[in-house]
């Protein structure tokens, strides 16, 4: 499954974006045909450039509450003029090497004239300052900020991640926890996840704390993404289901008894 990023910007036509963007990085990225290249790196992306778009600022704005989205920015956003989506290729496995070129693409296009990032494959958005502040970081940890949104609810009670599978990893769900709750347990697991690549099967354990409950992990089926094939993950999803309070001595995050 492929990475979609969706960076507004000004430029008035394709010319204009290609001499920005040559003009920007001289010449260390190209556009020619549908194919972004970056020669340092010989990675190469698609990129697909569409007229102004009147329902991105609206979009911009919910994706942006993730990452506390100036007003500002989504109101830059309002007067772009053209739109480019910036995909990975569709047989590149994804992982975190896959997350940062493209990342590093985005950033790319921004010092071309974009306006800011919308992470379609995880429903999150970021003006241009925030998206290079995260990826100057150059951590796994900067990495799953940019591309995992955290909480995500449906009606059914269960509080899910989206976006994992942007780094060639499992999403995480929990089911009927209350959102205070939920959010810092999504949020360790799945960064646990990204920053340290352990492996993970169904049966291991996970905690917060010593004295926080304990969840084992099995397999959440079907995803809660039937009306958001950008979300889907291919990689799977873990379900964080609770287990039984911690024994006193247990003082690590994850185990496999």
């Amino acid at each position: 499954m492929q990475t979609v990023l969706c960076i507004p910007g000004p430029w008035a036509d394709r010319t204009e974006f290609i001499t920005a963007l040559v003009q920007a990085r001289k010449g260390e990225y190209l556009f020619a045909g549908a194919i972004l290249a970056h020669f340092p790196a010989d990675t190469h992306f698609l990129l697909e450039l569409h007229e102004a778009d009147a329902d991105l600022p609206v979009a911009f704005q919910r994706a942006g509450l993730f990452s506390a989205m100036s007003d500002e920015a989504v109101a830059a956003v309002a007067n772009h003029r053209m739109v480019a989506y910036l995909l990975t290729q569709p047989d590149q496995p994804a992982s975190l090497a896959s997350a940062r070129a493209v990342a590093q693409a985005a950033a790319a296009l921004l010092d071309a004239g974009g306006i800011a990032v919308k992470v379609e494959t995880a429903g999150k958005a970021f003006e241009a300052a925030k998206w290079r502040e995260l990826l100057a970081l150059e951590t796994a940890g900067a990495l799953w900020e940019l591309f995992v949104a955290v909480a995500i609810k449906n009606e059914d009670g269960a509080s899910f991640t989206c976006g994992m599978h942007n780094l060639g990893l499992k999403d995480a769900l929990v089911r009927h926890l209350p959102t205070a709750d939920a959010v810092p347990l999504l949020r360790e697991f799945t960064f646990f996840g990204a920053a340290e690549q352990p492996e993970l099967a169904i049966g291991h354990t996970f905690s917060l704390a010593a004295d926080a409950p304990v969840y084992r992990l099995v397999e959440a089926t079907p995803q809660p993404y039937a009306d958001h094939p950008d979300f889907r993950n291919p990689y799977g999803m873990w379900e964080l289901r609770a287990k039984q309070p911690a024994p006193k001595a247990w003082n690590k995050w994850f185990s496999k008894n």
